[in-house]
């Protein structure tokens, strides 16, 4: 049963979740309202699980999670929480949390789930510390076991290594561990067998051997006998090699057999004896043969050997020359056996003298005696590297004997260190041109590939080396730069006027993108026209390296040889091929400025010549770091006068309009906010009417850096706004008085018609009564609509939430048997302050065209930047032919007008009303808000 430990502070879901939790069996819940008394019962007794709630009063849960991490507990961790935001949630996450669910919906299924999610982060939590155990388990064996123990990787590479090993070896792990090959440590003679080993091993498992000896070099030099067991480790393509040093054990082996030996030629020497005394002649003829016998087997041993052997008598004559020596000196057994060293010296130029085996005998030293040796190879005239070692030979009564000396090939060993020591140094050199051509200012570029190519042509000891910069037009060339070495003229001139059918060759090779290369033109088809070119400028090597990104070709990197040919490694190659993207990552790079310099200067052009003003205030230290020039014309002030206070713009705005300046330059204002209109007092002392819009600027990392602020004058905008609203107003007035005049009349009118209708009438008479009553409410009605038409458009667009015009049409309409219902976001719309008509006239029609409506619905969704508003009802809805001719003025059963001064009251600030509904199925308007005229909560 495993112990959870519940946290909430309200007492009455805790018990809740208790009996939920413990319906199961499986857990035991203990629960607290107190965050803190929840730490003080985890430090007395662990638990197996915690759910705590995120809103408490002492903490909220993330900060209870925060610290029982920060006491060392890893603890699975439920946050069960009411808040839904997508930000807790991830804090959560972030913090440690091992899941997150919100309260709320089925209690049944919401605490199963919660007891799934507790069980889930349980076991996975068992199953991590069960896999910890078992990897210390593994790694205390693998690093405390008496064999040294390495595994290696798939390319030969010693990916861990224990103690025992870097002992062995001498060698850190730091030094080994990835970077290492498993043959630096093997012996030269098993370096071969050992791979093919590893080779055949990866292969087919089963076909190597699983158990082998091999020679182990230490840091030293020094060699040691191993015994190694190896296999694969499964699913990997590693090895797990496990080896003993059995260098003592062959040692004592080796003095076992040699005192074996010599009791054996003891007994046979007594035995010989005997049988000398005892024995014809014919058996001391036996004897010599036997012993003649063990002289050539011992001949024969020698002469096998892989290594080149020779072995010299006292007097310094070679009395062996084994076949590996013949190979090497090409000096022929036949003719060596029983002569001095000096054929040796002839026949081996650059031998270094005297022989280790003649100063063996010369100084007739107790101990070996070794050294490196280089000589030409007898067959192909290369340099040969070797080790040679010699050691003195004794006789029966310990005195000297002769020497012998082997020598062991290292020449490929010394090869590779050549190719690792080329590749640092390659590397090296590329470091230094990404060094320098990270921070390399423009100005500077022309002499740093001027340097570059040097350097490079130095480096690879090249006879020529240049760079191609194209133009953004690949067929132009934007700069050419050369460099030659010591004694080889320049080429400039022809490379910038090649032959076309070079010129297309070179272009193909540069759009393939790869780097081309040529060892040796001399092996170019005989008769190809780029083979007679190259061989005509006396060029033996070349190489292209595409200076490119993924989608432009901007340059070429070439090499040259003349003197001689040259092979061009796959480290070369990698390595240029880096160079190449250095070059192009730069070439790119100074494109890039060099647009961004033409887009500031076209920028600075506009913004310097444009009518509205531009001016730029730093955020942190709120000083005003540009104005355009056209701020003199809106104020009077040159901008010079200006940037020196940052509160002089402040002091020149109209006291009436500061506290809206200081908002809008503290807080960037949401895209839909942006607009401010506020005076401004110019030079002169006159305030001018401007139009602000702010524009936050923010850093790669969203650290707000600028405020820009575009400043429109509408100074003779206001001017016309004032005279049209006196117009208006005057206008209203004489309306108010014509239209009270004129329903007067109206009332008197209609009166007399009423009591001429309560007198005994001709029926014709009474009739035409009726007509002339129908026109003049009619009339009158007429009138009444231009009392709503008159203030359409007069005043300012306000911000007005869609949900509170809603309610309030339905409580001035109470509506009797219609639910109306709400979804609308919280949303806000930028429009005529008529707007409140619009959802009262919409309500109108409803309850006098939609026949038996029951319920109006009123929704809303985010489109396009803007708003979609939709009023539906479940009334009769209207026929298709109507949906466009509702909105006419006039059309309908009563005034028809309600519809078309929605339309109108809309149409003011740009948004749309249109009839979408099914006939027969309700009414339903969408009404589309413009982008930048509407916002959600």
């Amino acid at each position: 049963m495993f112990r959870v430990l519940v946290v909430d502070d309200e007492p009455a879901l805790l018990e809740l979740t208790r009996i939920y939790l413990e319906q199961s069996g499986d857990l035991q819940v203990e629960a607290t309202s107190s965050p803190q008394k929840a730490l003080e019962m985890l430090s007395e007794a662990p638990c197996d699980a915690i759910v705590a709630d995120y809103e408490m009063p002492e903490m909220n849960g993330i900060a209870l999670l925060k610290e029982v991490r920060c006491r060392g507990m890893g603890t699975p961790f439920v946050i069960f929480s009411g808040r839904g935001r997508e930000e807790v949630v991830i804090e959560a996450i972030n913090s440690g949390a091992d899941f997150y669910l919100q309260k709320g919906g089925n209690p049944s299924a919401q605490f199963a789930e919660l007891r799934n999610m507790i069980l889930q982060a349980i076991r996975r939590r068992q199953a991590e510390a069960e896999v910890q155990r078992s990897r210390d388990l593994y790694q205390s064996i693998f690093e405390h076991t008496s064999a040294a123990t390495i595994i290696v990787r798939g390319d030969m590479t010693v990916a861990l290594a224990n103690s025992e090993f870097t002992r062995l070896t001498g060698y850190s792990r730091e030094e080994v561990e990835g970077k290492m090959l498993l043959t630096a440590f093997v012996a030269p003679g098993d370096v071969e067998r050992l791979s093919g080993y590893h080779r055949q091993r990866r292969v087919d498992p089963g076909s190597a051997p699983r158990t082998y000896e091999f020679g182990l070099i230490d840091r030293e030099g020094r060699q040691r006998d191993m015994h190694m067991t190896i296999g694969c480790i499964p699913g990997t393509d590693r090895t797990v090699a496990s080896m003993i040093d059995i260098s003592d054990r062959k040692r004592y082996e080796e003095e076992l057999s040699t005192a074996h030996e010599e009791l054996t030629a003891t007994h046979e020497e007594m035995t010989a004896a005997f049988e000398e005394a005892m024995a014809s002649q014919e058996t001391l003829a036996e004897q010599y043969r036997v012993m003649e016998d063990h002289r050539v087997t011992l001949q024969g041993i020698i002469d096998f050997l892989p290594d080149p052997t020779f072995v010299l008598d006292r007097e310094g004559k070679v009395v062996i020359w084994n076949r590996a020596i013949e190979s090497v000196t090409g000096i022929p057994k036949a003719g060596i056996i029983g002569s001095d060293t000096d054929p040796i010296m002839g026949a081996i130029p650059g031998l270094h003298t005297p022989l280790l085996a003649t100063e063996i005998l010369s100084r007739e030293a107790a101990g070996s005696v070794a050294r490196e040796i280089r000589i030409p190879s007898p067959r192909t005239g290369e340099e040969i590297h070797l080790w040679g070692k010699a050691a003195p030979l004794y006789d029966a009564k310990g005195k000297l004997a002769g020497a012998i000396e082997s020598l062991r090939d290292i020449t490929e060993v010394k090869r590779m260190e050549a190719r690792i020591r080329h590749r640092v140094d390659l590397e090296q050199v590329v470091g230094s041109i990404s060094g320098r051509f990270i921070a390399l200012d423009p100005a500077d570029l022309e002499d740093a590939l001027e340097e570059t190519i040097r350097m490079l042509g130095s480096f690879l000891n090249v006879d020529r080396s240049y760079v191609f910069r194209f133009d953004r037009d690949p067929a132009r060339l934007e700069s050419l730069h050369e460099w030659c070495a010591d004694g080889i003229a320049p080429e400039l001139a022809n490379l910038t006027d090649l032959p076309a059918h070079v010129e297309s060759w070179a272009a193909a090779n540069i759009a393939a993108g790869r780097v081309f290369c040529i060892p040796d033109v001399a092996n170019l088809p005989a008769g190809a026209p780029e083979r007679e070119f190259l061989r005509e400028y006396g060029i033996r090597s070349i190489i292209l390296v595409p200076i490119a990104t993924a989608d432009d070709i901007m340059g070429v990197l070439g090499f040259e040889t003349v003197l001689q040919a040259r092979a061009w490694s796959d480290d070369d190659i990698s390595l240029l091929t880096v160079v190449g993207n250095l070059f192009a990552d730069l070439f790119a790079r100074i494109r890039a400025q060099e647009r961004l310099r033409e887009s500031e200067e076209r920028f600075r052009t506009l913004v310097e010549r444009s009518h509205d003003c531009y001016i730029r205030v730093a955020a942190s230290s709120r000083t005003i770091e540009y104005i355009s020039p056209s701020w003199k014309r809106l104020t009077g002030y040159r901008p010079e006068e200006c940037t020196g206070d940052p509160g002089f713009i402040e002091s020149l705005v109209h006291p009436d309009d500061r506290e809206m300046y200081l908002a809008l330059a503290q807080v960037p204002a949401s895209p839909a906010d942006r607009l401010v209109v506020l005076r401004v007092r110019r030079k002169d002392g006159r305030y001018a009417w401007l139009e602000v819009c702010s524009i936050p600027v923010h850093a790669d990392d969203g650290h707000l850096v600028a405020i820009e602020y575009a400043v429109h004058d509408i100074d003779a905008w206001k001017e016309a706004e004032a005279a049209l609203l006196l117009a208006n107003r005057k206008l209203s007035l004489m309306n108010s008085i014509v239209r009270h005049d004129i329903l007067n009349q109206v009332t008197v009118v209609l009166g007399h018609i009423g009591l001429l209708q309560d007198l005994p009438l001709d029926p014709e008479v009474a009739t035409a009564l009726e007509k002339q009553q129908a026109a003049v409410r009619m009339i009158q009605s007429q009138i009444e609509f231009t009392r709503d038409y008159q203030d359409l458009g007069v005043r300012s667009p306000q911000w007005f939430g869609i949900d509170t015009l809603v309610k309030d049409a339905s409580k001035a309409r109470r509506p009797a048997g219609i639910e109306i219902t709400t979804g609308v976001n919280g949303l806000a719309v930028y429009a005529d302050p008529l707007l409140e008509t619009v959802f009262g006239n919409l309500l109108d029609n409803t309850l006098r065209h939609g026949g038996p409506v029951t319920a109006v619905r009123v929704t809303a969704v985010p489109d396009g930047g803007g708003a979609r508003i939709v009023w539906e009802d479940n009334g009769v809805g209207i026929p298709v032919e109507e949906k466009e001719r509702i909105f006419e003025r006039g059309y309908g059963r009563h005034t028809g007008l309600g519809l078309f001064l929605a339309r109108e009251v809309l149409s003011i600030t740009g948004i749309a009303i249109h009839e979408t509904g099914e006939p027969g199925r309700g009414a339903r308007f969408e009404l589309l808000v413009p982008e930048g005229w509407a916002r959600f909560a």
